[in-house]
């Protein structure tokens, strides 16, 4: 073989072998970078909960009657001793089936019957009396004249004295028998007729606002009966039920940023964790034991409603100024936490210690320092000592917080009722001018 062919074909096959290394050479995987940073943290515990007035009174029927209509709606003022929420009357006449009307009707007759025999026997036991009462003073005439003896004028005079008591016990029986014929018409009274009398007001027993009507309607109604909710609109708090086993992370005292109600973010501190756990089935139809936290408002709850829906951040640790990074740069290597650390243009496999994390960013106690630079979103195609170019760099101040789940708050009332006066104040002012009513009414 010539000269020249070897050296076309020795070209050609250090040209392909060229290639073969340049295609089959490791590649720098492009990625995501974010800077490790320092600043404030916090750990919260987050879940829904639900904006409640704090003493709800329920106002019920302090007797059982008939109940006017209640003509009050849902956000109206009342005070405490002088709004009328509705009165309850006697109640009327029931029906009456036909036999129950035969038998009334016969028993009418039958104490009229005896009304005519009442007055008969008064009128026989009458004339007995005035025949005792004439033979009692003609014998004792006769005594005083010497005529009759002693012992005739003491038995005129006990005959007359028997004769006056039966016939007073005789006009009692005629009383009685005139009252059973009252009876008996009464019992025979037309179904529905009224059966007079004043009505009993239903007075409200605190000065707030009406929040709920459970019986609008005029009808009968027992003692007892629920009619309205009250409450007072500016004292508002916020119950929210936690699992068990977050719910003893928590603590007295400890801040709370209220958010997802349709406004910009409330705050609010934790008053009581009740000691009294409930079971609670899941959506997923699993029993969890759930604790109530109850939460007061800081400031003006008046944006929130009775029944309102919300999403609290309870904040059970903090710090001013700690090294951070995103939860989306760690990941699990075997039992430690970890990231890929970028060092002259190669990922390193960087094991950390994590002392506290939120979902979101994660406190570094050991293993990287501030301004160090680690991949985010780590994919299978990086490992350590991979070569990696930057595809994207985030800054790790700028860490991912929950959103507020609303509107900023510019464009809600202060108020969400039209009620002037109403709430604490008012009660405060209006608490010395008014006595308690007394009326029947019940806390939640």
């Amino acid at each position: 073989m010539s000269k020249s062919r070897l050296t076309f074909w020795g070209g050609l096959a250090g040209l392909l072998a060229l290639l073969a290394l340049w295609a089959f050479w490791p590649r720098a995987v492009p990625v995501d970078l974010v800077e490790v940073s320092s600043g404030p943290m916090d750990v919260t515990i987050s879940d829904e909960g639900e904006a409640r007035v704090r003493d709800l009174f329920v106002v019920s029927a302090p007797a059982g009657g008939q109940l006017s209509r209640i003509d009050m709606k849902a956000g109206d003022c009342v005070r405490a001793g002088s709004t009328v929420i509705a009165t309850i009357y006697p109640v009327a006449a029931p029906t009456i089936d036909a036999r129950s009307a035969a038998q009334l009707r016969a028993a009418a007759a039958s104490a009229r019957s005896a009304v005519t025999a009442a007055e008969a026997d008064l009128r026989r036991w009458r004339a007995d009396q005035k025949r005792a009462e004439d033979d009692f003073n003609r014998t004792r005439t006769l005594a005083e004249t010497g005529t009759a003896s002693q012992q005739a004028l003491e038995r005129a005079e006990t005959e007359y004295r028997t004769l006056s008591a039966a016939t007073q016990q005789a006009r009692a029986a005629l009383d009685l028998a005139r009252h059973e014929v009252h009876r008996a018409e009464a019992a025979l009274m037309p179904a529905g007729a009224s059966a007079g009398g004043d009505g009993l007001p239903v007075v409200a027993p605190i000065t707030g606002v009406v929040l709920r009507i459970i019986r609008d309607s005029e009808g009968p109604v027992s003692v007892g009966t629920p009619l309205i909710e009250l409450g007072d609109p500016d004292d508002i708090e916020i119950m929210v039920d936690l699992l068990s086993e977050d719910a003893v992370s928590v603590a007295p005292g400890d801040v709370v940023r209220i958010r997802g109600w349709g406004g910009g973010t409330l705050s609010g501190t934790v008053r009581l964790i009740e000691p009294y756990a409930f079971t609670k089935i899941s959506a997923l139809g699993i029993e969890e034991q759930r604790v109530n936290v109850l939460i007061d408002m800081d400031g003006s709850g008046r944006r929130l409603g009775h029944g309102f829906r919300v999403r609290t951040d309870i904040v059970v640790w903090s710090a001013p100024d700690i090294v951070r990074v995103p939860m989306t740069a760690l990941f699990k290597s075997g039992a430690d936490w970890s990231v890929y650390r970028v060092q002259r243009g190669r990922a390193r496999l960087t094991k950390v210690h994590v002392e506290h994390m939120n979902g979101h960013a994660a406190e570094i106690v050991s293993g990287l320092a501030q301004g160090d630079l680690v991949i985010e979103h780590p994919s299978r195609n990086i490992a350590d000592g991979v070569r990696v170019k930057r595809r994207s760099l985030r800054s790790g101040n700028v860490i991912e917080e929950p959103d507020s789940g609303g509107n900023s708050g510019a464009d809600v009332p202060d108020d969400i009722t039209s009620c002037e006066g109403s709430g604490r104040g008012m009660a405060e002012r209006t608490g010395k001018e008014t006595a308690s009513n007394g009326q029947a009414a019940t806390t939640d």
